[in-house]
């Protein structure tokens, strides 16, 4: 197994210029993009009165408009963005079923909607976004985030995880941070062989929950909500003509939220 040479995976704690302030409530929305300039945000991992929590109910806690921060200074890209969520039910005709405003499905497959949320819809194009960001509720919250550099960026860690029998194997993004570790693994030839790996103290480990065939796992950020020392962690899922995103929480053996619009 190699491992990938280390570069700065801290970009930035979030570049975003502006003051921050520490509220009991805040969000953290994954946006993707749409269509030409349109971007969908979903709320996937919130402190709400201070108690971490996961997707649906993150993106109950926030109002029906906002203006969000982006986490990424890109040229083009305005740092605050207004979203809003629809008012129209989502229908979901190949999987029979309907969402009533403001829900809606994480995404959709050919034959099929999966999750449920409160999308929420940038107000104005976003044509210089790159095809994934992150964006914080409230717009000055302090939430601990820092970025990484998603997609082979990787950080010194002590030791590689384990040689798995695969001589081919390739760490693509290795991350620690105290007791907190994760490492995106790639198995060449195989493009769907992707794999993850987490240490919580005990060494690294495949959590029981992994779904298999990915083509890859980026780390995105990593980010303190309820401000208790332990990171909260965002991961994007490659697939090859999909996506899926799952959130590690205080505890990084198992995904705390996950949905996968991913098919080989």
């Amino acid at each position: 197994m190699t491992v990938a040479p280390s570069s700065p995976a801290f970009v930035g704690a979030d570049d975003a210029p502006g003051a921050r302030v520490r509220y009991a409530t805040a969000v953290l929305l994954l946006g993707v993009r749409t269509g030409p300039g349109a971007r969908r945000f979903s709320p996937v991992v919130c402190a709400v009165a201070g108690k971490l929590t996961t997707g649906l109910a993150c993106g109950e806690a926030m109002p029906a408009k906002a203006r969000v921060r982006m986490t990424r200074a890109v040229a083009g890209l305005p740092s605050q963005v207004d979203v809003a969520r629809s008012r129209r039910d989502f229908v979901d005709e190949a999987g029979g079923r309907t969402f009533k405003a403001p829900r809606g499905p994480e995404c959709c497959m050919y034959n099929t909607c999966v999750g449920e949320t409160i999308p929420y819809f940038a107000q104005a194009a976003m044509r210089d976004a790159p095809p994934r960001v992150l964006a914080v509720w409230p717009v000055d919250a302090d939430i601990g985030l820092r970025p990484l550099g998603g997609g082979g960026a990787s950080t010194p860690a002590p030791e590689a995880p384990p040689n798995d029998g695969d001589a081919q194997a390739r760490v693509e993004q290795l991350f620690r941070s105290g007791g907190q570790a994760f490492a995106a693994i790639v198995h060449p030839p195989c493009k769907s062989c992707s794999t993850f790996l987490t240490d919580v103290g005990a060494g690294w480990k495949l959590p029981a929950s992994e779904a298999p065939g990915a083509d890859g796992f980026d780390l995105l950020a990593v980010s303190d909500l309820d401000h208790d020392g332990r990171l909260e962690a965002v991961v994007y899922e490659r697939w090859r003509n999909d996506y899926g995103a799952f959130v590690l929480g205080n505890d990084w053996s198992r995904p705390a939220y996950a949905f996968s619009c991913g098919n080989i």
